[in-house]
C-alpha cells in the first residue's frame, strides 16, 4: 500500500487515501492481503502481518508456516564475527561462496580483519575480492552441476540433480563440510544418505525404492509444512507504532537513500553473467551500470538532470555516480543499485565481465545504519557520464502502442481498439496452405509484468551476442526480444506500461519487399524467415520495418570466445557471422524438431507441443503460441478476444502476434486518472 501512494499530496488528500485503503480492505475482509517490500525494515514487515491477521486473511491469502531453517543467534553474525577476527580468536575461517569482502559494512573492516587470521579458505566459482583475500581458494561446482535439495516456499522438499558433468575439478559445499567434519564422500553419497533413511525402503507400484521414485521426480510427496496461525503478542501494535515513528526522516528536506538489490545481479553474485549485464531495467530501461534515481520534481528541486555526477557523502565514506531522472520515483528518495562497482580497491583479476562495471554503493552502508545510510548528504558535480539507456533506440515515431484500459471503461466498450483490428484493405490476400500449421502468437498486457525473463530466455535459445556497454551506446544492441516501457499520466505519478516487442511476422511483411537478394522470405507456414547465407547486409529490410524488431551484426561477436563459451551455445542454432540480419523466428527450430518428430510417429503436430523459449520462460504465463488451424489452440481464441489488437494495425501488414490490451482494476476513490 505504501508503494500505491507514490505522488499523494500530503495533508487531507493522505488522510482521505488512507481512509479509501482502509474501507477497501474493510469491505474485503479474508479476501485481501497487505504486502510490503522485501527491503522495508522488520516493524513494517510485523505490521504488515499484523494487519494481514485481523483482516482475517491467515489461511485465506497468507499462509503461514514455522520456518524450515531456526533463525540463528544474533550473536553469530557478520559483525560477531569481524569482532572475533579482530580479536584473533579464530585460527580458520572457512567461506562458502559468500563475498564478505565486498557485501559486508565497511565499517567492519572485514578485509583487513580476515588478513588477520592464520588460515583462510574461501569456497566459490570465481577469484571475487574476498577470495583474492583468502589463503586457500577451493572452486565450487556449479549448481547446475551438484546434487543437492531444498525446500519450496511452503515447505516442500525437492531434490537437485546435476545437469551436466562438472566441467572442472569443483566441489560442492556439502562436499566441503563433510571432509571439515573428518567424513570424505561424494555429494550424492551425502544425499542419499540423509534421504533415503527419511523416505523409507518400501518398494513402489513399479518395483523400484522410493529413493528412486523421488529421485526421478524431483518433489518430496507429502513434505509441504502445516499452515500455523501466529497470535499477536499483547501491545505490539502500539510498540510497532513507535518504531515506524523513529524510521520516518527528521524534516522534508532530507534525502532518504534506498539501496537495493539489483534486479539483474542481485548483490554483485551474477555480475560476471553479460546477459545480465546486458538486460534493461524494466523501468529505467539502464544497462552495464547502476545510477543514482530521483524523481523529475526531486531532480529539479536540487538542479539536477539525467548523466550528471551526483557526490553522495556519509561520514567519510564517498560514492560519485551518474544521476537518472525517472518519471513516478518518490520525492524525498534516492534510489540505488547495489553489486557493481566490483573490484575497486582490488588489483587486477576480478571476475572480468564485472569489474569496473557501474559505482560500488555499498561504500554507504554501516553495521549499525543497515541498507539505508542516514545523515548522508549529495552535491552535484560538472562532470558528466553517459549512460547506456536503451529506451529510445527502437521508437516507433512516438505512437501510443501499449493500449490499456479500465475494467468500468472495458465494460461500457468491450473493444478497447476498433481501430486496430479487422482485416485491412488490400488488393490480394496472403497465401495460406490449409494443409499445415499456420503459427501465430497472442500476448496478454494485462499478465505481463515487464521482469524481462523472455528476452533472456531468448538470447540462451538463439545465441543472441552481446555487444558491451559501447555497443548499447551506440544503439547496436543484439535482443531479439524487448521490453518497450510507456508511461501514462504525469512525469510524478505516471502509470507505466509494458509491452514486449519482437519481430510480427507480418502476413504482408514490409521487409520481404525490398531485400534485393531474398533473403528474407515468408514461409508456408506464416513464419518471416531470414536465410542468413542470402543476406549481403543492405540492411533495406531494417529501414522498411516499421516496428524496429531487425537487428544488424556489426562485428563477428563469435569469432574470438573460448571452448567453454562455445558450450553455452545452442547447437541447433545457427551462430551468425559478421554482416547479416537477424531477429525472431519464433524459435523454428524448435517448430521443425517437433514437425519431425510427428512425422516419424506418422501424426499431426500436437496442440502446445512447440513452445517458444520466451513463452516457456514467462513467469505469468503471458505470451501464448500455437497455430490458428488447430481449433484446439489458445491462440486461435485470444486472438479473437474483445482485448485483442495489432500494433499499427493501419499499415496493413497484419502480424501474426496479436497483444491483449491491459485492463486495470482502481478503485475510483484513490485514482483520478485512468
Amino acid at each position: 500500500a505504501g508503494g500505491a501512494a507514490t505522488g499523494t499530496p500530503d495533508g487531507g488528500a493522505r488522510d482521505a487515501w488512507i481512509q479509501a485503503v482502509a474501507d477497501d480492505l474493510a469491505a474485503h475482509r479474508g479476501r485481501c492481503a497487505v504486502v510490503v517490500g522485501e527491503r522495508q525494515p522488520a516493524p513494517v514487515h510485523a505490521l504488515a502481518h499484523l494487519l494481514n491477521l485481523g483482516l482475517d486473511g491467515a489461511g485465506h491469502t497468507v499462509r503461514y508456516i514455522e520456518p524450515p531453517v531456526p533463525a540463528g543467534d544474533p550473536g553469530t553474525g557478520l559483525a560477531a564475527l569481524a569482532e572475533a577476527m579482530h580479536a584473533r580468536q579464530p585460527g580458520w575461517v572457512v567461506i562458502l561462496e559468500g563475498n564478505p569482502v565486498y557485501t559486508a559494512p565497511r565499517d567492519l573492516e572485514f578485509a583487513t580483519r580476515l588478513a588477520q587470521v592464520p588460515n583462510t579458505l574461501h569456497l566459490g566459482l570465481y577469484r571475487n575480492e574476498t577470495a583474492r583475500a583468502c589463503r586457500w581458494f577451493v572452486p565450487v561446482t556449479h549448481y547446475l552441476e551438484a546434487w543437492g535439495d531444498g525446500r519450496a516456499w511452503d515447505g516442500t522438499a525437492s531434490l537437485a540433480q546435476p545437469l551436466v558433468a562438472p566441467l572442472f575439478d569443483g566441489h560442492a559445499a556439502v562436499e566441503l563440510l563433510a571432509l571439515l567434519a573428518g567424513e570424505s564422500r561424494a555429494p550424492l553419497a551425502l544425499l542419499r544418505a540423509d534421504w533415503e533413511p527419511r523416505l523409507g525402503g518400501q518398494r513402489g507400484a513399479a518395483g523400484r525404492s522410493t529413493w528412486s521414485e523421488v529421485l526421478q521426480r524431483g518433489v518430496v510427496p507429502d513434505s509441504a509444512a502445516p499452515a500455523v496461525t501466529p497470535r499477536p503478542v499483547a501491545g505490539s501494535l502500539e510498540r510497532l507504532r513507535g518504531d515506524i515513528g523513529a524510521l520516518a526522516p527528521p524534516d522534508d528536506r532530507t534525502l532518504e537513500i534506498a539501496l537495493v538489490p539489483d534486479r539483474s545481479v542481485h548483490d554483485g553474485r551474477f555480475a560476471n553473467n553479460p546477459w545480465l549485464e546486458e538486460l534493461p531495467d524494466p523501468v529505467t530501461k539502464l544497462t552495464w551500470g547502476n545510477a543514482a534515481l530521483l524523481s523529475p520534481r526531486e531532480a529539479a528541486r536540487r538542479g539536477l538532470e539525467s548523466g550528471q555526477m551526483l557526490e553522495i557523502a556519509a561520514g567519510h565514506r564517498r560514492l560519485t555516480i551518474p544521476v537518472l531522472v525517472v518519471p513516478g520515483h518518490a520525492d524525498g528518495a534516492l534510489t540505488i543499485a547495489l553489486g557493481y562497482g566490483r573490484g575497486a580497491g582490488h588489483g587486477e583479476g576480478i571476475e572480468e565481465v564485472a569489474a569496473g562495471v557501474g559505482a560500488d554503493a555499498y561504500v554507504l552502508r554501516t553495521a549499525a545504519g543497515g541498507p539505508a545510510p542516514r545523515g548522508a548528504s549529495v552535491r552535484g558535480l560538472a562532470d558528466r557520464a553517459e549512460l547506456a539507456v536503451t529506451q529510445t533506440h527502437w521508437e516507433m515515431d512516438g505512437r501510443p502502442i501499449a493500449l490499456h484500459a479500465t475494467l468500468e471503461q472495458f465494460r461500457r466498450q468491450p473493444v478497447v481498439a476498433p481501430a486496430q483490428r479487422g482485416r485491412p484493405l488490400a488488393l490480394y490476400e496472403p497465401e495460406r496452405d490449409p494443409g499445415q500449421p499456420q503459427w501465430a502468437m497472442a500476448i496478454d498486457l494485462s499478465a505481463c509484468t515487464g521482469c524481462s525473463a523472455c528476452v533472456v530466455a531468448c538470447q540462451a535459445e538463439n545465441n543472441v551476442p552481446v555487444v558491451g556497454r559501447r555497443g548499447v551506446q551506440q544503439s547496436r544492441e543484439m535482443h531479439w526480444l524487448r521490453i518497450d516501457r510507456y508511461y501514462a499520466g504525469t512525469p510524478d505519478d505516471p502509470v507505466m506500461l509494458s509491452q514486449p516487442m519482437l519481430c510480427q511476422h507480418c502476413e504482408r511483411a514490409p521487409c520481404e519487399y525490398v531485400c534485393p537478394v531474398a533473403a528474407t522470405v515468408h514461409s508456408p507456414d506464416g513464419l518471416n524467415e531470414m536465410v542468413y547465407n542470402r543476406c549481403v547486409g543492405t540492411r533495406f529490410c531494417s529501414n522498411n520495418c516499421p516496428y524496429k524488431v531487425r537487428r544488424f551484426n556489426w562485428f563477428n561477436y563469435n569469432a574470438e570466445v573460448s571452448e567453454t563459451e562455445r558450450l553455452a551455445k545452442n547447437p541447433d542454432v545457427t551462430v551468425r557471422a559478421r554482416g547479416v540480419m537477424e531477429k525472431c523466428t519464433f524459435c523454428v527450430q524448435r517448430i521443425r524438431e517437433a514437425e519431425i518428430a510427428a512425422r516419424v510417429d506418422g501424426r499431426a503436430v500436437e496442440t502446445g507441443e512447440v513452445r517458444t523459449a520466451c513463452q516457456q520462460a514467462c513467469p505469468t504465463q503471458a505470451i501464448v503460441f500455437g497455430s490458428l488451424t488447430d481449433p484446439d489452440d489458445p491462440v486461435a481464441t485470444l486472438r479473437d478476444q474483445p482485448r485483442a489488437y495489432s500494433v499499427l494495425h493501419e499499415l496493413g501488414t497484419e502480424p501474426r502476434v496479436r497483444y491483449l490490451a491491459r485492463i486495470t482494476n482502481p478503485n475510483p476513490k484513490l485514482a483520478e486518472r485512468t
